[in-house]
C-alpha cells in the first residue's frame, strides 16, 4: 500500500470517503451454480506453495524499490514466471533520478487474435520500512509479499490452463513511492490493450485478518462493477468470506487503471486500516492468515478462470 498513507504506516480512507459496505451473502448468490472448471481452479489454489512464495520474498533484507535487493527479487519473479512457461519481460520505470522495474509475464489465449480480450493480474513486489529508510528491514509480509505470492501462486494455478484470452501477470515496483510502477505501465499501455481489457484484479495486503470473520474489501469505482460483480459472485461460489465493497479507490495499483476508464479491482483484506504493522519491521509471515490470503486467492483464481473462459 502506498505511501500516501498517513505516517503510522496504516491506511485511512481519505476524509469525506464513504466506509465500505458489507454486501449480505445472499446478494453475492450468482443465478446458477459456479461452473465446474472455474471451481476446479480456485481448488488448485495451495496454501503450502503459496506459504514458500512468502517465506522466499520475506527473506529480502528490504524490497525497497530502488534496491539491490529489490532487483534481485524482481529477477528471481521473472525467473520462476518464465519457468512456468510465461513470456516474460524487465519494464524500466524512472522515478526522477532513480530507477526500479516492473515484472511483466504473457499467457497468449487460444481464440482467433482478433477475439481475444485481455486479463491483468497484478500486485507490488516492493515493501519499505517507513520510519528506518531504504536500507532498514523492511520484511513486508503482508504489505505487499502477500500480493505478490498471490499473483505468482495463480501463474502455477494457471500456467497450464487452456484459455480462450490473454492473461497478463504484473509485479509492480515504486508503488510506495506513489504507485509509480503501475502509473508507468498504464501510460504506455497500446490503445489496442485498453479496447480489449476486461478485467484487472490488483492483489495488495491480502494475508490478514482484522475482522472475526475472514473478509475482503473489493474496492473499485463505477467502471469497476463488472469486476467486483464477478468477484463477489466467486466468494460466494468458491470461499466463506465476507465481502465488503467501495466505490472510492486510493492508494494502491488499481487507481491508475481506474483513472484511466479501464476495469480495475483492489482485493484486500477486510479492515486493512485496523493492521498496525504495515511499513514496519514487524509485518512478518508470522503475523499473516494464511486462510484470509487462500480465501481472496480462490476467489481470484475462480473470477479470472471465468473471465478468461478456461476450458
Amino acid at each position: 500500500m502506498d505511501t500516501t498513507a498517513p505516517p503510522d504506516g496504516c491506511r485511512r480512507r481519505p476524509a469525506g470517503q464513504s466506509p465500505p459496505v458489507l454486501l449480505p451473502r445472499a446478494a453475492t448468490a450468482a443465478p446458477r451454480t459456479a461452473e465446474r472448471t472455474t471451481t476446479e481452479m480456485a481448488d488448485q489454489v495451495s496454501a503450502d506453495s503459496y506459504r514458500a512464495t512468502l517465506t522466499e520474498l520475506t527473506a529480502h533484507h528490504t524490497r525497497n524499490s530502488f534496491t539491490e535487493s529489490y532487483r534481485t527479487a524482481a529477477r528471481q519473479a521473472a525467473d520462476r514466471l518464465a519457468a512456468l512457461g510465461y513470456a516474460t519481460r524487465l519494464e524500466p520505470v524512472t522515478v526522477g533520478s532513480r530507477a526500479t522495474l516492473n515484472v511483466v509475464a504473457d499467457k497468449a489465449g487460444m481464440a482467433p487474435e482478433l477475439d481475444r480480450g485481455l486479463v491483468y493480474v497484478v500486485g507490488h513486489l516492493d515493501s519499505i520500512n517507513q520510519a528506518g529508510g531504504p536500507t532498514a528491514p523492511a520484511p513486508g509480509a503482508d504489505d505487499n509479499a502477500s500480493g505478490a505470492a498471490g499473483v505468482l501462486e495463480l501463474a502455477r494455478v494457471f500456467a497450464a490452463a487452456g484459455m480462450e484470452h490473454d492473461l497478463r501477470l504484473i509485479l509492480f515496483g515504486g508503488e510506495e513511492q506513489g504507485l509509480h510502477g503501475s502509473r508507468a505501465h498504464v501510460a504506455a499501455m497500446s490503445g489496442a490493450d485498453r479496447s480489449r481489457l476486461t478485467m484487472v484484479v490488483n492483489m495488495d495486503m491480502i494475508g490478514r485478518r482484522n475482522t472475526p470473520t475472514a473478509s475482503v474489501l473489493l474496492e473499485g469505482a463505477p467502471v469497476s462493477q463488472s469486476v467486483i460483480d464477478a468477484l463477489a459472485r466467486a466468494a460466494h461460489d468458491t470461499t466463506d468470506l465476507e465481502v465488503f465493497v467501495s466505490l472510492e479507490p486510493f492508494a494502491s495499483d488499481h487507481v491508475p487503471f481506474i483513472d484511466a476508464g479501464l476495469p480495475a479491482v483492489l482485493t484486500i483484506e477486510g479492515e486493512d486500516g485496523l493492521n498496525g504493522d504495515e511499513h514496519t519491521p514487524r509485518d512478518t509471515v508470522a503475523a499473516l492468515d494464511l486462510a484470509v490470503a487462500t480465501g481472496i486467492l480462490r476467489m481470484n483464481a475462480a473470477a479470472v478462470a471465468a473471465e478468461l473462459a478456461v476450458k
